[in-house]
């Protein structure tokens, strides 16, 4: 039984004129009209796909209309009216909340989101569970409990924070009818005892009964709008059902007539408003909200913390040892068709060589060419015949190389090791013979290194190799967060609170950087201990320059999870972009200096680059803050673009 509903005077609490919606061509709501008082149920009562949700949405601000205008309160709708926003309570019609949070969690969550202090979060979720039932199941996840339980946890959600206006989309669609008279006996002392206005969608005739007055919608427009009684009465039909038909085909008549009219209603013409006062831009109770529940997302997926921080691990061991530059012991086998004591002295000059590992000697030109082919061999030497006597009578032998050229880079290498054995072989020949050896150049030349003067390339690989892994796992990690609220249909939460995109990219940001961090320390560790590359210059100018280079790495991670709809193109967008600047344009593989043109402009307009001057700075030249600094700069940069960037791209409506 529905009490009686005390007839008010004072302000509308919802008005709407002309709202229309178009997607394209297609026309979802057509010249929408109404005006509901304060503390009324109000329902809509039409068939799917008729336009209720596209109404609803656009009168709680989340969908701009393409005509018209709506008031809450008197006041103007829109996307930054946060004042506004905090009388509405909305329900959506899937379910919407964090399936990771408890049913208590969810609720502190929202107590957050909406401002409440500690004490009035504790009170109002307890309130709320016992008023709808919720405390046997407040430590449960929603998953775990049944679809009447979860529309009773999102309408606790919903009126948490007190509001005036309640907006209902379809709320008990797919729940049982025990359920369904529990979940109205709520609606019903909300209205009646606390004055909250309703405005519910459905398509049961049964509980449009219930509403004080409805609105027959049917193909985006409104057939008329009155009490149940008066709707009946209208159209002298004995029940409601009948009615609703009868408006139906007077509709298609008026169709098929070619009148494109609706039921008239009158109403009075909404007054104009001053628009809501501007929101708070931040507000850290709400940022720390979200950064909260990310974090026990992250923490309740034991395979994302893996990957995020093993997988870095993995492979920074098999860049730093599977890309290396020094070439030593290259395998090699002699064919020797002379075999005299000037022949072996030459063989034994290879042999004594560190760059050299010598195999089993060849017999043959066709053994030569199928070793090499097999890969067992990365060259081969051929001493013809006479190459002794050739030698001592002053003539000129010559040798036979053979190469794999499949690698370029190992077979130039290769010429150049054997060349440098062969001058020195040489010099000692002529030094034994004539006792002199005729100077080649003017003057020697004897390299020092004033970097990594072992010239081993895991010391030059590793810094470039950390400053990858600490943008394409986090970048990636972080471009997943905003699109899976999407695609589950959580971002709603966003659409429907006070709390702003920055707040919400902020927060969801947090975790990640934490994440980031933790695996800096796990890859420097490696470094240190595993590659045995030490620290010559400040720790903590590493660090900081990590925690800005992080930070602007997850922040571009929130840029294309902003502008992406689906995970699938967040991986593979963010893995695409972070790569191919980082590996050709950061100097990891060649010098920034050597840049010019386009590949200058890639190098300046990405963080990596800058990264890359702190950690070989502090790697391998000893540098600190005094010379690292305008990089750590250019990273904080960074950051500030990308958060602009991504709160510009993440709308707080739905399209």
């Amino acid at each position: 039984m529905v009490p009686p509903r005390t007839e008010r005077e004072d302000q509308p609490a919802i008005e709407a004129q002309g709202l229309t919606k178009r997607f394209g061509k297609f026309t979802a709501v057509d010249g929408v009209t109404l005006s509901i008082g304060q503390g009324e149920i109000f329902g809509f009562l039409g068939s799917n796909g008729c336009g209720k949700t596209t109404t609803m949405k656009m009168l709680t601000g989340l969908l701009p209309p393409s005509e018209g205008h709506a008031l809450l309160f008197g006041q103007p709708i829109s996307t930054n009216a946060i004042d506004i926003r905090r009388k509405i309570g909305y329900m959506s019609q899937a379910f919407s909340l964090y399936a990771e949070l408890t049913v208590r969690q969810n609720l502190e969550m929202h107590a957050r989101l909406f401002r409440l202090d500690a004490d009035q979060t504790r009170h109002r979720v307890d309130e709320l569970l016992s008023q709808f039932g919720l405390a046997p199941v407040a430590d449960n996840l929603p998953d775990s409990v049944p679809l009447g339980v979860r529309q009773r946890l999102q309408l606790a959600v919903a009126v948490l924070h007190e509001p005036r206006i309640l907006i209902l989309d379809e709320p008990t669609s797919g729940v049982d009818p025990i359920a369904r008279d529990a979940f109205w006996e709520l609606l019903i002392d909300l209205s009646r005892k606390s004055q909250v206005t309703i405005f519910i969608s459905t398509h049961f005739i049964n509980e449009a009964e219930r509403c004080d007055r409805i609105s027959l919608m049917h193909a985006g427009r409104v057939l008329a709008v009155g009490s149940p009684d008066e709707l009946r009465q209208a159209k002298s039909a004995a029940t409601l059902e009948a009615a609703f038909i009868g408006y139906l085909e007077e509709a298609d008549d008026r169709q098929n007539a070619g009148s494109e009219g609706t039921a008239k209603v009158t109403y009075a013409e909404p007054r104009d408003r001053k628009a809501a006062t501007a929101p708070d831009l931040f507000n850290v109770g709400r940022y720390w909200a979200f950064a909260r529940r990310e974090t026990m997302e992250l923490l309740r997926d034991p395979i994302r913390i893996m990957f995020a921080l093993m997988g870095p691990l993995i492979l920074m061991i098999a860049l730093c040892f599977g890309i290396s530059f020094d070439i030593e012991h290259v395998r090699y086998a002699a064919l020797d068709q002379d075999r005299s004591p000037e022949s072996r002295e030459l063989l034994d000059q290879f042999a004594s060589s560190r760059y050299f590992e010598t195999r089993a000697p060849l017999y043959s030109e066709a053994e030569l060419d199928q070793r090499l082919a097999d890969g067992e061999l990365r060259f081969a030497l051929v001493v013809p015949p006479n190459y002794g006597r050739d030698l001592l009578a002053g003539r000129r032998p010559e040798l036979g190389l053979w190469l794999d050229g499949a690698n370029t880079f190992r077979a130039e290498t290769s010429r150049g090791y054997v060349q440098g054995v062969l001058a020195n072989y040489l010099t000692e020949l002529g030094r034994r013979q004539v006792s002199t050896v005729p100077p080649i150049y003017p003057a020697g030349i004897e390299p020092r290194f004033r970097y990594n003067q072992a010239f081993l390339s895991v010391n030059a690989i590793s810094p470039g190799a950390l400053m990858m892994m600490l943008i394409m796992v986090p970048a990636m990690l972080t471009a997943l967060g905003v699109v899976r609220e999407k695609e589950l249909g959580s971002i709603t939460n966003l659409y429907a609170t006070p709390a702003s995109r920055l707040e919400f990219l902020l927060g969801k940001q947090l975790p990640y950087i934490g994440v980031a961090m933790v695996s800096f320390m796990m890859l420097v560790s490696l470094v240190v201990l595993g590659f045995g590359l030490p620290i010559s210059g400040s720790l903590a100018a590493l660090t900081t320059g990590a925690i800005l280079y992080t930070t602007a790495a997850t922040a571009f991670g929130l840029v294309v999870s902003a502008f992406v709809r689906s995970q699938i193109a967040a991986i593979f967008a963010s893995a695409i972009i972070v790569m191919i600047p980082t590996i050709n344009f950061s100097g990891m593989m060649y010098p920034v200096a050597a840049l010019d043109g386009q590949a200058r402009i890639m190098s300046a307009l990405f963080p990596a680059s800058y990264f890359q001057v702190i950690s070989a700075g502090v790697f391998n030249k000893g540098l600190g803050f005094p010379e690292l600094w305008p990089a750590g700069l250019a990273l904080a940069a960074f950051s500030l673009v990308f958060w602009m960037l991504a709160a510009s791209l993440l709308r707080k409506q739905e399209l």
